[in-house]
């Protein structure tokens, strides 16, 4: 059986940026809590990211509401790599949500 690039089974594998970009865009305009993040890497690599990703300030955690938010700076991040996977048309089913 012939795997065509990253697909094997039914497991994605995303690279770091790939990540990013999705915990990013899941928490624009909305709260995310930890536990809806996780879909996207395992715990131990999640909080990782998400110290990333909030020490770049694309990310505010909410300590009351113990949830995560985009910043501005994460929707531009976001927008300018939507319009990259635009330009690129075998990227588009990697990056669906």
């Amino acid at each position: 059986m012939l795997i065509k690039g990253r697909e094997r089974g039914k497991t994605k594998y995303r690279d770091k940026c790939q990540i990013f970009y999705l915990i990013v865009k899941s928490c624009i305009g909305k709260y995310q809590t930890k536990n809806k993040l996780s879909y996207y890497s395992s715990y131990k690599r999640l909080n990782e990211y998400l110290a990333d990703l909030i020490r770049l300030n694309m990310l505010l955690f909410d300590e009351k509401k113990q949830r995560f938010i985009a910043t501005p700076k994460g929707n531009d991040f976001v927008r300018k790599y939507d319009n990259i996977i635009e330009y690129i048309p075998s990227f588009k089913t990697d990056y669906e949500i």
